[in-house]
């Protein structure tokens, strides 16, 4: 049964005609199970029906003709449920709806399966047979398995259709739907980079110059048989002769008489060299698959491996050659920051991200860069977005797919209107950040990601609250070296003379791997990251503090900062080792007193932590919230993860609740605690903090304007009068509107563009 159901979905990829795909889907369906008709209805939301879309047993001139209600018959009962429906004597149930046009008289069982993605049901999938009786187990399991797995592939086929550029003008404006990672609005062309370079990424596509898709194909053929060469070469007198025969094997699939001709030859059909090359190479492993052999199986796993091999070349020419536009919208499976080194920063004008959430890495640069981001678009097809024009729209989390001139003309009005609305924040970033009420807030500034921007704001703020050391680590194809630390630290604190430059010690795994000290773990959030990967190699730690203090001479501004502390141990040994390098450098510098001893803090982001501060203020000179990770693990919510990214809420009535609690206890013990999570730089997060107390915010120098201008507008007495009622919500949702509703009184909502 596994068998046929994965030959049943991989038809359906590799259809690219969704009309075809639907059609062969209810056929082998109904040859499967051995039933006399499958069909299949699609949901259309803005006409609220299903529409018959495909039939093998029903009247196929129903198709595309006959729909039914999202409240009507058995089919719109199927999708109320989202459950499968299994009866005898379907035309007895007082839901069964009387179709004429469908000719469905003749059957009497009926079983019916949502296929749902995401929550939302995209259709349902339906068998019936004449004779009276309730679908077996195996049958339903069968169906339910299959719109299970048919949900993402069905998404990816209609995309398929949007993404077509003969049919551009047909999908013009179509939409998707992503998680907003940075707020703001961008209209620019699409560039993917580090296309995913398997199969499953490729939709199949036509070619109107088969003559030069058989050019690429050729030269990928000529580098991918030069690869194997080399790998023989380098296997030989390694390994037995008989094994290093599966080279010669690979090459002759290659030649014209083998897999090389049939891809020729769908080339020249119309197909693509990408499409030509998936076609074949799928085709010919199903077939190895299916055999009773073990060894012919396995043949299977050759053909896969040859064909990922022609195709990785097919795509680095492909990247290769392709212009880089004006205004680029970067498309990549997973946007990391050397994938933002590689754009021209006035040219990137927006992030889209397959995967990762509203505080993942990519969605925090992109805000501290002031750019749109969009996360968690998975079922974008990748390869088939080179080139499109799109709009970004980080305020509703949509992206629009080859827009209308007259949509762009809308959307080029609402960046007007932001760009007012920016330059009335910009017109008193110079003022004091106090309430009109006259409490002083310390607003500083994230740092690490966009240098230029980042030092720019120099004079607005009261320092820099967090300064991401990871960043120039993961740039690097080494670690860098004592003395390239120094000149990059020096930089930084030289550039905010006087003030406080919070300065993170290396804070990698999770989302932000070092690209030559590979980490793999099952749970990397849970793992080997931040402190515990720094102490346990003290060789890192010591020349970064060393580098920190050297730095520091002469400026008198540096703070160290902890990262992913969870034990009261791990404060003591990085304390122990800070002392270590302080005698160090001192030594160096023969003990003339010009190396002073930085103020040491602690980040609270880990939830064990939170119940040791009275322990923790007794050692430490101040602690900086987190709140990222900290929301993370409190809610048990991976923040890269797309699937549960709606569940990620820093706003949630638990992580608002902790929050207080830390801040109550801080002030208790006197202990200095600032927020320099995402949290801290967003309007609605910022009003709640200031009414628990909290005065002191790092955050993206791009929300600096905006936070500084409406703590100039409010009374922080009335937002602590409103905290009972913000802490005493049961969701995300009632805190948003109790917040909103205050800022409506005073007049302010409007003004925002939170």
């Amino acid at each position: 049964m596994l068998g046929q159901l994965r030959r049943i979905v991989q038809d359906v990829a590799q259809e690219p005609s969704l009309d075809h795909a639907l059609q062969g889907l209810v056929s082998n369906v109904k040859r499967a199970l051995n039933t006399e008709c499958c069909s299949v209805y699609l949901a259309d939301y803005d006409q609220q029906h299903f529409m018959l879309m495909a039939t093998d047993g029903l009247n196929p001139e129903a198709i595309g003709k006959v729909s039914i209600g999202f409240s009507e018959g058995l089919i719109g009962w199927v999708g109320q449920r989202e459950e499968p429906i299994n009866l005898a004597q379907a035309h007895l149930h007082p839901r069964f709806k009387v179709t004429p046009e469908v000719s469905e008289d003749c059957f009497s069982a009926f079983l019916g399966c949502p296929i749902i993605h995401h929550r939302k049901v995209l259709g349902v999938l339906s068998i019936q047979q004449s004779a009276s009786r309730v679908f077996n187990e195996d049958e339903e399991s069968f169906l339910v398995t299959l719109g299970v797995q048919l949900a993402s592939v069905l998404v990816n086929a209609e995309m398929r259709k949007v993404s077509d550029h003969q049919n551009a003008t047909a999908v013009s404006n179509r939409q998707m739907q992503g998680l907003i990672g940075s707020p703001g609005i961008a209209i620019g062309e699409a560039f993917v980079l580090q296309p995913a370079s398997d199969f499953d990424a490729i939709s199949l596509k036509r070619t109107d110059d088969p003559d030069s898709e058989l050019l690429r194909f050729y030269h990928a053929v000529k580098v991918t048989k030069a690869e194997f060469n080399r790998l023989a070469e380098r296997m030989n007198g390694h390994l037995p002769e008989d094994a290093l025969a599966i080279f010669d094997v690979y090459h002759q699939l290659l030649d014209a008489a083998s897999l090389g001709h049939e891809i020729e030859a769908q080339i020249r059909e119309g197909w693509c060299a990408k499409s030509a090359l998936k076609r074949v190479v799928e085709r010919f492993a199903r077939q190895f698959d299916d055999m009773d052999d073990p060894y012919l199986r396995e043949r299977g796993t050759d053909i896969r491996d040859l064909g990922q091999r022609v195709l990785n070349h097919l795509l680095e020419n492909e990247q290769r050659h392709y212009k880089l536009p004006e205004q680029v919208v970067l498309v990549a499976e997973n946007v990391t920051a050397t994938m933002l080194a590689e754009i021209p920063r006035q040219q990137l004008v927006a992030i889209v991200s397959l995967n990762g959430s509203v505080n993942s890495h990519a969605a925090i640069m992109a805000r501290a860069l002031g750019i749109p981001a969009i996360m968690g678009v998975r079922e974008l097809p990748l390869m088939q977005w080179q080139g499109q024009r799109l709009i970004v729209d980080g305020y509703q989390g949509n992206i629009l797919l080859s827009p209308a001139d007259a949509i762009c003309a809308e959307y080029r009005n609402l960046m007007s209107k932001d760009a007012e609305l920016n330059k009335r924040y910009q017109a008193e970033l110079h003022l004091p950040a106090q309430s009109s009420c006259g409490v002083d807030f310390s607003l500083m500034v994230n740092a690490g990601l966009a240098t230029d921007l980042e030092t720019s704001q120099a004079d607005s703020c009261n320092g820099v609250g967090l300064y991401r050391t990871e960043f120039p680590f993961i740039m690097r194809t080494r670690f860098p070296s004592e003395l390239e630390q120094v000149e990059l630290y020096q930089k930084f604190l030289a550039g905010y003379p006087g003030k406080p430059v919070v300065m993170r010690t290396l804070d990698v795994g999770g989302d932000k791997p070092l690209p030559y000290f590979p980490i793999n773990e099952e749970n990397p959030f849970l793992g080997w990251r931040g402190i515990r990967l720094t102490l346990d190699h003290p060789e890192i730690f010591l020349v970064q503090i060393r580098a920190m203090l050297k730095a520091n001479i002469g400026y008198n501004n540096l703070h160290i900062l902890l990262p992913m502390i969870s034990d009261l141990s791990e404060v003591d040994e990085s304390l122990r080792l800070i002392r270590q390098a302080w005698f160090e450098v001192d030594d160096e510098f023969n003990g003339e007193g010009i190396v002073t001893k930085p103020k040491v803090g602690v980040m609270i982001e880990v939830p064990s932590i939170m119940y040791q501060l009275p322990e923790l203020a007794r050692k430490v000179d101040f602690c900086s919230v987190g709140t990222n990770d900290l929301t993370q693990y409190l809610l048990a919510v991976d923040r890269n993860n797309p699937r549960v990214g709606n569940l990620y809420d820093a706003l949630h009535p638990s992580v608002l609740r902790a929050l207080n609690m830390l801040g109550q206890q801080a002030q208790g013990l006197q202990l200095p605690m600032s927020i320099c999570g995402e949290l801290g730089g967003e309007p609605l997060g910022v009003l709640i903090l200031a009414a628990m107390g909290f005065n002191s915010f790092s955050m993206n120098p791009s929300n600096l304007a905006k936070v500084k201008w409406l703590l100039r507008r409010v009374d922080v007495g009335e937002l602590k009068q409103l905290l009972p009622e913000i802490l005493a919500c049961v969701s995300p949702k009632q805190v948003r509107l109790q917040v909103q509703r205050f800022l409506d009184q005073k007049q302010l909502l409007n003004q925002l563009r939170a």
